[in-house]
């Protein structure tokens, strides 16, 4: 059996409950700083909460802390590491390599994918360092992660679905320089989601003023059996600043899908009642792409617009005034959102009313019959994820025996046989009705809002007892709160790794280390770096720069790779512009990487 985990985010506290709910095994957390969305810090307490929740179902806390830190924020992040070990969370992803100089609690660290996991013998390097578990790069094949497999210990973790950076994770500085925020530091103002133009030496345009950069989403479900049969250890959706009606649907998306593979087992526990059939389309997306992992491909951008399409609806029939009837295969409900794409630019509107296959909208319409329609906003499905809860519980059965008037109880999870039992202090009376033995049944399976489900209650003993049903009552709680206790003293811990002092660090060591502390300079310069220069948070190295690399590349996107096309009409080198901005573009051919160049 391959046991395997699915990560969800969790923006916040409730979202991190619903996607346990929802059949995550484990889901990552923003700490109360230093995480790579800013926007997404939580208290400890909060954190606290969700750890406490989570392995009652053997499911898992990660905290993000992957973000690059400054020397005087190192003594609070120091503080904090040692309060989320405090307080249950099973394991810290991170970027910074100074974390590794501080005095730390034995907690387990993952390689964050910001820290631009994806040549092997860099990763090699970090498995030596202790990390527990490696965060690979998005833009790697399947036939990459096979390889990494066969020579890599640690556990992997892959992403499966949701935004794509265009750059190498931790090797983007785009943002840092147009606009002092750093994506090194969970500030990322995202240019790539911006328009740009394509020209060459000559001034003649390839590309006018679109969304060039701005990738479609990742979804890898057609992929998923793959990556269980290449080894993967931990399947990664994106989303840490999404709310709970998308991490709810994309969650049971994939967690029905991997329950439905042969050999599968799962880290966490519990069976999962969806209270709603899954469809990642319905939820934000721009579109997807499965990025690298088969082949390289075309269209991975949506160059129109960077924003939410959602699901396609169907084909304007006809429109008058603000009334629009569609030719679509699915009903229109009051409440949607619609839009279209009409002149280069994304329209959306809102559906008022629907009556007679007439959809009254919230503004007067101009839009030609035969334009495509996409429904954005589907109210109906978001009414139904915010009403009808799934529900995750742990079978378990029970068994009832009687000794010299007491009862005493066992109860045993159904899966992974795990065992619990109490003895009544109570002396009962013998039961002059035998219904009595159903009543207390009943009782004994009313497990109402815990994280266990009564399969079945066995009794062992001829002799029937008058048990009240309060007294039932508190025996069940006292049982299922026995359980609780003992399935957490044998839950997994995860363990620290132990850093090897001996290896060398095998890439090119310059800024591009992200190193901008002195403790992170120290770990380098001990594993071998002579001189470790500072990150560009800290100083701009000269020119050229390149601000970002990439597996994307305009070229081959427009259908003009230069392996397959002489571009004898192109005036190299490519430029890439806004109104303020102009970026050389650089094509490694050799290796089909596309750098930006200030």
């Amino acid at each position: 059996m391959r046991r395997v985990e699915l990560l969800s985010p969790a923006r916040d506290l409730a979202v991190g409950v619903e996607a346990i709910r929802n059949g995550a095994d484990a889901v990552y957390i923003g700490a109360p700083a230093f995480g790579a969305r800013k926007a997404a810090a939580n208290s400890l307490e909060d954190i606290r909460v969700l750890a406490e929740y989570a392995h009652r179902y053997d499911c898992r806390v990660f905290v993000t802390l992957n973000t690059v830190l400054y020397d005087h924020e190192l003594a609070s992040a120091e503080r904090m590491i040692r309060d989320l070990y405090a307080i249950g969370v099973d394991a810290l992803i991170v970027q910074d390599m100074g974390i590794l100089r501080m005095d730390l609690p034995p907690i387990c660290l993952h390689a964050s994918t910001q820290m631009h996991n994806y040549d092997l013998e860099r990763i090699k390097f970090i498995e030596r360092m202790g990390f527990r578990r490696i965060v690979l790069a998005r833009e790697l094949s399947l036939e990459q992660i096979r390889e990494i497999r066969r020579e890599v210990k640690a556990e992997l973790e892959v992403f499966i679905h949701g935004a794509l950076c265009v750059s190498l994770s931790g090797q983007c500085y785009l943002s840092q320089y147009m606009f002092g925020r750093s994506a090194n530091r969970g500030e990322c103002a995202q240019p790539c989601r911006m328009r740009w133009s394509v020209e060459d030496a000559g001034g003649k345009r390839l590309v006018d003023e679109r969304y060039i950069l701005s990738l479609k989403d990742l979804n890898l479900t057609a992929y998923l059996k793959d990556l269980v049969d290449v080894g993967v250890d931990s399947f990664k959706i994106e989303g840490r600043l999404k709310d709970e009606r998308y991490v709810a649907n994309v969650t049971a998306h994939y967690s029905s899908l991997l329950d439905a593979l042969p050999g599968v087992e799962r880290v966490g526990a519990g069976r999962v009642a969806y209270a709603f059939e899954p469809e990642p389309e319905r939820s934000f997306n721009r579109g997807h792409s499965a990025y690298f992992i088969g082949k390289r491909e075309r269209g991975l951008v949506n160059p129109d617009t960077p924003k939410s399409l959602g699901k396609a609806f169907g084909r304007v029939a006809e429109v008058k005034g603000n009334r629009l009837r569609a030719e679509g295969t699915e009903e229109l409900h009051n409440g949607d959102g619609l839009c279209y794409l009409q002149a280069g630019e994304l329209k959306g509107v809102k559906v008022n009313r629907v009556a007679d296959g007439w959809a009254e909208c919230n503004e007067k319409l101009s839009v030609p019959a035969g334009t495509l329609l996409y429904r954005n906003y589907d109210h109906g499905f978001a009414v139904q994820l915010e009403r009808a809860k799934s529900e995750r519980r742990i079978p378990v059965s029970m068994t009832v025996d009687v000794r010299a008037g007491r009862l005493e109880l066992e109860a045993v999870t159904v899966f992974g046989g795990v065992k619990a039992s109490v003895v009544s202090g109570e002396v009962f009376e013998a039961a002059s009705n035998p219904g009595q033995r159903e009543r207390l049944k009943v009782q004994l399976m009313k497990c109402g809002d815990t994280e266990y489900v009564c399969e079945e209650v066995v009794f062992l003993s001829d002799e029937v007892l008058f048990v009240p049903a309060a007294a039932a009552n508190a025996l069940r709680r006292q049982l299922l709160e026995a359980l609780r206790a003992v399935r957490e003293e044998r839950r997994v811990r995860l363990l620290p790794g132990k850093e090897d002092g001996t290896a060398e660090y095998p890439g090119q060591a310059d800024w591009r280390l992200n190193a901008v502390n002195g403790k992170a300079a120290a770990f380098y310069r001990e594993h071998g770096v002579a001189q470790v220069e500072p990150g560009l948070e800290k100083r701009l190295p000269a020119s050229p720069l390149p601000l970002m690399r990439t597996r994307y590349c305009i070229l081959y996107e427009l259908g003009r790779c230069r392996r397959q096309c002489a571009n004898e009409d192109l005036r190299f080198p490519l430029t890439l512009c806004n109104g303020k901005h102009r970026f050389r573009l650089e094509f490694d051919c050799a290796r089909c990487f596309m750098n930006i160049i200030l």
